[in-house]
């Protein structure tokens, strides 16, 4: 897992009898335990040839924070004012995280008449630093902003869109929301927004009385947009009722390079077909996917393949095998929901016809899906209850809170 990278912002004199080289070792080492990489640029951190300035600026832009250690030396230091600034500057952009530890020989009053105090230092949580020995209440306080660091190294797109649409609901809504889910509270807004979306996130069964996601999108909803409702709603019901091991076998069928690119789920509805998709897709926007109809007569594999590309054609734009692939690399594959129990003919025909950027995801009810062609993957599906509370929740919250003129 990446470690989040830490900028030490520091300054240190030969032979000081201040607490600046000890607080500087000490916290080296309770980043490294807390999982963080610091980064300390010194002369024997340089490259042979490396500019002093150039370091500075590279491990600013490389870093997912900073701490500050408030020294006589560094509230004084042009370096530490300019390494403060560029901080601020990326605070203002985009959050980055600052946290300022102020050691024994510096107070708040001389903080504010140092080269430091045109930044205004003193409005952020300052960080006192213990006079006897006893680091746990620094650890304390410097654990929510790291762990916001690595909060912001949380890649899926998914939970990055989450974040984002919580950024506009009130502090004491996220709060409740937050308890509803059994998500810890947090003062640090931020890292309140990244837990909030992973609790949402969270794969959970329904429970017939006070379920709780849909108690705290209850409090959550409606945001400011419509759309942001339906996102919001669509994103949390379906990552926490699809079972993600079902999402991962749908990877593996897609990586498999010799069998063929279907699967049956055990369902009642292609409704129920469309979240499995978006799970699967792990991104906001679903992949492409459509209900293709079966057709009437003992011509059903020729009606299929008809039917699967003329849609291909005429929706998505891609009419050839070369295109499917651009396309599945682009966006991902194409999903061909068909609402009839496979058979062996059947699969091979559709492998042969569509061998790359399809994926055939077969529907089928109870014993229907059981007799399915042997080594064809079974998802696991949903319980009969729980699929039904699934797309009912998703319907009914969309409908309230995400129709038009109800934001």
């Amino acid at each position: 897992m990446t470690r989040p990278l830490v900028f030490l912002s520091r300054s240190e004199r030969p032979g000081c009898t201040c607490t600046c080289w000890q607080a500087r070792r000490s916290v080296v080492q309770m980043l490294k335990d807390a999982g963080c990489e610091p980064v300390v640029v010194d002369k024997e951190s340089l490259v042979p040839g490396q500019d002093w300035m150039e370091a500075i600026s590279d491990g600013m832009v490389n870093a997912h924070g900073m701490v500050l250690l408030a020294s006589s030396h560094a509230v004084e230091s042009p370096h530490v004012q300019n390494e403060l600034a560029m901080a601020e500057l990326r605070n203002r952009h985009d959050g980055f995280p600052v946290i300022l530890v102020l050691l024994p020989e510096v107070d708040r009053e001389q903080l504010e008449r140092s080269r430091l105090g045109s930044l205004n230092p003193t409005r952020r949580q300052n960080i006192d630093w213990p006079t006897d020995g006893d680091f746990a209440a620094v650890r304390r306080d410097i654990a929510p902003q790291l762990e916001l660091m690595r909060a912001g190294l949380n890649n899926s797109r998914v939970h990055r869109r989450m974040v984002q649409h919580l950024g506009d609901v009130a502090e004491p809504t996220l709060s409740r929301a937050g308890s509803l889910l059994g998500v810890p509270p947090q003062m640090l807004l931020p890292l309140m927004h990244h837990r909030l979306a992973a609790g949402l996130l969270a794969e959970r069964r329904s429970e017939p009385e006070a379920d709780p996601l849909r108690a705290a999108l209850t409090e959550l909803l409606p945001l400011q947009a419509p759309s942001h409702s339906r996102e919001v709603v669509e994103l949390s019901v379906t990552h926490a009722r699809v079972p993600s091991a079902d999402s991962r076998r749908i990877h593996e069928v897609l990586a498999d390079p010799v069998g063929p690119r279907a699967a049956v789920l055990p369902a009642r509805s292609t409704e129920t077909a469309r979240r499995f998709v978006h799970r699967a897709s792990e991104d906001p926007v679903a992949w492409d996917h459509f209900v293709v109809p079966i057709p009437a007569g003992t011509g059903i594999a020729d009606g299929l393949v008809e039917g699967v590309r003329d849609h291909l054609a005429a929706e998505i734009d891609v009419y050839d095998l070369e295109t499917l692939v651009q396309h599945e690399r682009d966006f991902g594959p194409v999903v061909v929901v068909v609402p009839h129990p496979p058979d062996q003919d059947l699969v091979a025909r559709l492998h042969a016809e569509f061998p790359v950027g399809v994926l055939f995801l077969f529907v089928a009810d109870g014993d229907l899906a059981a007799a399915a062609p042997g080594p064809l993957p079974r998802l696991q599906g949903l319980p009969r209850p729980h699929e039904e509370e699934m797309n009912r929740t998703i319907r009914t919250f969309v409908r309230r809170y995400a129709s038009a003129g109800t934001a």
